[in-house]
Protein backbone atom coordinates (compact mmCIF):
# COMPACT_ATOMS: atom_id res chain seq x y z
CA UNK A 1 0.00 0.00 0.00
CA UNK A 2 1.32 3.53 -1.08
CA UNK A 3 1.15 5.67 1.61
CA UNK A 4 -0.55 8.74 1.26
CA UNK A 5 0.96 12.08 -0.89
CA UNK A 6 -1.53 15.06 0.22
CA UNK A 7 -4.92 15.32 1.98
CA UNK A 8 -7.78 17.23 1.51
CA UNK A 9 -9.24 19.20 4.52
CA UNK A 10 -12.72 20.48 4.65
CA UNK A 11 -13.59 22.35 7.88
CA UNK A 12 -10.07 21.34 9.65
CA UNK A 13 -11.05 17.78 8.69
CA UNK A 14 -9.07 15.16 7.07
CA UNK A 15 -11.68 13.83 4.41
CA UNK A 16 -9.47 12.58 1.46
CA UNK A 17 -6.11 11.39 0.68
CA UNK A 18 -4.42 12.15 -2.80
CA UNK A 19 -2.18 10.33 -4.40
CA UNK A 20 1.16 11.56 -6.44
CA UNK A 21 2.20 10.31 -10.51
CA UNK A 22 6.25 10.07 -9.56
CA UNK A 23 6.23 10.69 -13.67
CA UNK A 24 3.90 13.57 -13.87
CA UNK A 25 3.30 15.03 -10.71
CA UNK A 26 -0.35 15.08 -11.21
CA UNK A 27 -2.72 14.16 -8.02
CA UNK A 28 -5.69 12.32 -7.38
CA UNK A 29 -7.94 11.62 -4.66
CA UNK A 30 -7.66 8.08 -3.61
CA UNK A 31 -10.60 5.98 -3.25
CA UNK A 32 -10.54 2.48 -1.83
CA UNK A 33 -11.93 0.24 -3.91
CA UNK A 34 -13.15 2.55 -6.55
CA UNK A 35 -11.69 0.37 -9.54
CA UNK A 36 -9.72 3.18 -10.66
CA UNK A 37 -6.89 1.72 -12.81
CA UNK A 38 -3.22 3.38 -11.84
CA UNK A 39 0.62 1.87 -12.80
CA UNK A 40 3.67 0.94 -10.47
CA UNK A 41 7.06 1.64 -12.21
CA UNK A 42 9.90 -0.79 -11.34
CA UNK A 43 12.49 2.25 -11.93
CA UNK A 44 11.16 4.73 -10.27
CA UNK A 45 9.75 2.51 -7.30
CA UNK A 46 6.42 4.46 -7.07
CA UNK A 47 2.86 4.77 -8.44
CA UNK A 48 1.93 6.51 -11.68
CA UNK A 49 -1.17 7.67 -13.10
CA UNK A 50 -1.03 5.07 -15.91
CA UNK A 51 -1.88 7.78 -18.52
CA UNK A 52 -0.43 6.91 -22.19
CA UNK A 53 2.31 9.45 -21.14
CA UNK A 54 3.41 8.16 -18.27
CA UNK A 55 3.74 4.46 -18.98
CA UNK A 56 6.69 5.14 -20.25
CA UNK A 57 9.29 6.02 -17.08
CA UNK A 58 10.74 9.51 -17.38
CA UNK A 59 10.53 10.61 -13.63
CA UNK A 60 9.18 14.00 -13.42
CA UNK A 61 12.30 16.04 -12.31
CA UNK A 62 14.07 14.54 -15.36
CA UNK A 63 11.44 15.87 -17.36
CA UNK A 64 11.39 19.21 -15.87
CA UNK A 65 15.44 19.30 -16.79
CA UNK A 66 14.81 18.29 -20.11
CA UNK A 67 12.15 21.07 -20.44
CA UNK A 68 14.36 23.92 -19.78
CA UNK A 69 17.19 22.47 -21.68
CA UNK A 70 14.62 22.46 -24.64
CA UNK A 71 15.85 18.72 -25.04
CA UNK A 72 12.12 16.91 -24.37
CA UNK A 73 11.13 16.66 -28.00
CA UNK A 74 14.09 14.26 -28.74
CA UNK A 75 12.29 11.56 -26.48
Amino acid sequence: MEKASGYIFLDGKETQETRQCVHCGRHWIYERGSGRKYGFCMNCMGIHCATEECCICIPWQKKMDLIEKGRLDIL
